[in-house]
């Protein structure tokens, strides 16, 4: 066999012979070197390789040749199937095949030369001519031009002298076909021929439309009224109608329309209207009516004076058994005068002559321990605001008028014998037990700041912390609840969350932080309440607190525990057990909180 050379050259392995293991070894290790992937038979054609192998397949389908690749039968054996593809091929020649299908993207870097037809989109040049129907839309010919097109017998090509030819125009309006310019003649009523209807204006269509629509009634009285052929014609009164309208009152006479003072000479007229001028030619001239009104915007008073002036002129009223008051111009001093009388104003334009330097406004200005300036230009009344400087100044009780009084007055006589201890400003106080109906909004006016809170609170009544109400006045907020139930007693501004026993978390409302989330804590309990565990003491002397651990801008996280004089002992049977010195968590019955 190709590749394997016998080894039992003596011919041992043979009938009747002494078979050693050793041959049957040697002639083994042969055949597995033959069948060795790099050192085996080659099947190259060379001696001791074995013969080239030409054909392949199971039915030795592919045959294999020094220049040739081909399948035992044409048109049986494909190159891959659609499922087992190969992944490249290279071919440098030709490559000849009935039918070419293409799934993605093809290159081709030179000429692709089609003998058939081509159905699909061509994107790129096509050079070369092409025979046959181009079915489709060919985006872009402008390399080609109608002069390379033949001219078809219904669909001609465009010209603008076909086009121009195409147009023409009648009545109003003309047209050109060799320039392509269309003109208009304005029309008239001597061109366009009138309707049966609306007919065209004439004048004397209109005038006799007119004359006909006109008539003129006359309805008696004074004059006459007439119409003819578009005229109206109206005659006034005759001198007889119009004095027939007028008669005399007492001491006035009419006679052919003259108007005349009878012999007594004292008429009485009523309202009297008087176009022109009126002339009184007299002394002395009375009018007895209660108001005079005028249009009149000067009133000449003294209007015979051609000369220099001499005598006083103005308005005298007559105030019956009083004196009677003038307003006049002095003609002697030159200037409007009252005699003696004053006058009074809401205010006055101008200076007098002694105050002119109010012209220009001043300040006044305060210098020294007490500063201050205001501007003042004798308009109105000015106030000045004063600043007095810190420590300028001392001043002792009895400096003050009614100051000691006033502080000895602060000692009531419900205060006794207390009176001299009763307590002053930034004093300090201690409180006892308090009770919620003592802290009113009266007692805790003003504002409290974290400086003034010194050591701690006393114990609380629990049982008036039923209405918290009282402190509001006072606090930002406040919140009394039970520890051990946690439920909320009465709060105003702060919302409750209890974590674990004796933890409380505390939430404020964002108006009692205050800007910068600056304020004061106060926080009480009460002496009952349940505790975490056990003790093995009993509870006589055990002590109930409440106290701040942690807060923020807007939180307070609030601890209760139970303080105990000896060592608690949590169970067991030794005194080995663990235990706590003195301090137990515990959840109170009561604890309220206020934030000032």
């Amino acid at each position: 066999m190709a590749g394997y050379t016998r080894q039992d050259t003596a011919n041992n392995i043979s009938n009747g012979n002494v078979i050693d293991a050793d041959d049957f070894d040697a002639e083994y290790n042969a055949l597995e070197a033959s069948f060795n992937a790099s050192t085996g038979h080659a099947h190259d054609g060379t001696a001791g390789e074995g013969a080239a192998i030409t054909k392949v397949g199971p039915a030795q389908d592919l045959v294999v040749s020094g220049t040739a690749l081909t399948p035992k039968t044409t048109n049986t054996l494909d190159l891959g199937t659609a499922s087992v593809q190969y992944k490249n091929a290279w071919f440098d020649g030709t490559v000849d095949t009935d039918a070419l299908t293409v799934a993605a993207n093809a290159t081709v870097g030179g000429t692709l030369m089609v003998t058939g037809g081509i159905t699909g989109d061509i994107t790129g040049d096509l050079t070369g001519d092409v025979t046959g129907d181009v079915t489709g839309q060919v985006s872009d010919i402008s390399n080609h031009t109608s002069d390379e097109l033949t001219e078809g017998t219904t669909n001609l090509f465009h010209t603008t002298a076909r086009a121009r030819s195409s147009i023409s125009a009648t009545g109003s309006l003309s047209y050109n076909s060799l320039t392509g310019v269309m003109g208009f003649t304005q029309g008239n009523t001597n061109t366009v021929p009138e309707g049966p209807t609306n007919l065209y204006y004439t004048t004397a269509r209109a005038t006799a439309d007119a004359k006909a629509a006109i008539s003129v009634t006359d309805s008696g009285g004074d004059g006459s009224l007439s119409y003819s052929a578009g005229v109206i014609t109206y005659t006034g009164p005759s001198a007889a109608e119009t004095r027939a309208h007028f008669s005399g009152g007492t001491g006035i006479v009419i006679s052919n329309g003259e108007v005349a003072i009878d012999a007594s000479g004292n008429p009485t007229l009523g309202s009297l209207v008087i176009t022109g001028d009126l002339t009184v030619q007299g002394t002395t001239t009375s009018v007895s009516s209660q108001d005079v009104s005028t249009t009149n915007t000067f009133i000449i008073l003294n209007s015979d004076e051609a000369g220099t002036p001499s005598a006083d002129s103005g308005i005298e009223v007559e105030r019956g058994t009083a004196t009677n008051k003038k307003f006049f111009w002095d003609e002697a001093n030159d200037r409007w005068s009252t005699g003696t009388d004053p006058i009074y104003a809401t205010s006055f334009v101008g200076n007098a002559s002694s105050a002119t330097v109010l012209d220009t406004a001043r300040n006044i200005t305060l210098t020294g321990d007490v500063t201050g300036s205001v501007s003042f230009d004798g308009s109105a009344n000015a106030s000045i605001t004063t600043a007095i400087a810190d420590d300028s100044h001392n001043h002792i009780i009895s400096n003050v008028d009614g100051l000691q009084t006033a502080l000895d007055g602060k000692a009531t006589t419900a205060q006794g014998s207390l009176a001299d201890t009763a307590v002053q400003p930034n004093d300090n106080v201690t409180l006892g037990t308090v009770n919620t109906g003592a802290l009113t909004a009266s007692s805790l006016s003003g504002s409290i700041s974290a400086s003034n809170l010194t050591g701690s609170l006393p114990a609380i009544n629990g049982s008036a912390l039923t209405n918290m109400n009282g402190v509001n006045g006072a606090a930002r907020g406040f919140i009394a609840f039970n520890g051990s139930t946690g439920g909320v007693i009465s709060s105003q501004n702060v919302t409750l969350s209890k974590t674990a026993t004796g933890s409380y978390n505390l939430t404020l409302a964002s108006g009692v932080r205050g800007s910068s989330g600056d304020y004061c804590v106060t926080v009480g309990t009460t002496d009952v309440g349940t505790l975490s565990q056990t003790p093995a003491l009993n509870t006589a002397a055990n002590l109930y607190n409440a106290f701040v651990t942690a807060r923020t801008a807007s939180t307070i996280t609030i601890k209760a525990t139970k303080t105990y004089p000896q060592f608690i002992h949590f169970g067991g049977n030794d005194n080995n057990t663990a235990g706590a010195w003195g301090v137990q968590a515990v959840d109170p019955t009561y604890i309220a909180v206020v934030i000032y």
